[in-house]
């Protein structure tokens, strides 16, 4: 299949994506004025704004396996080795299942932490509001 550059195309592309734009833009305003009047746990979390449209599904795998396995194997390095290198060794500590769990539930942990902070706030900016 030859490939060729049609500028007309490329003008009714980028044209439809600013209008996908700009609707986003439309739909985000208006569930932040409906935001404001809405109680804590009533509220709609869509993570679809943050990522591009592209990469969603590759960055979320990568972020889901390599994140937690990160966070784990330095947790197990610093926190139980003590960043000595020999005594990581010897606990053979090395599993990546392991690793990958114990990353989980820290990330969990300070997400309910942020949650909790979260929820604190809005009920202080709620009070200040009134």
């Amino acid at each position: 299949m030859l490939e060729y550059h049609d500028p007309y195309l490329n003008t009714v592309k980028r044209t439809l994506d600013d209008k996908q734009s700009k609707e986003r833009k439309k739909k985000f305003k208006q569930q932040s004025a409906h935001h404001n009047q809405q109680s804590f746990l009533e509220q709609n979390i869509d993570l679809n704004n943050y990522l591009p449209e592209s990469l969603r599904n590759i960055i979320g795998t990568a972020l889901f396996i390599m994140l937690p396995y990160i966070i784990g194997i330095t947790f197990l390095f610093f926190i139980i080795a003590q960043a000595n290198i020999d005594t990581y060794h010897k606990i053979e500590a090395n599993s990546f299942f392991l690793a990958w769990s114990i990353g989980y539930e820290l990330i969990a942990f300070f997400i309910l932490l942020i949650i909790i902070k979260s929820a604190i706030n809005f009920h202080k900016i709620r009070k200040l509001m009134e």
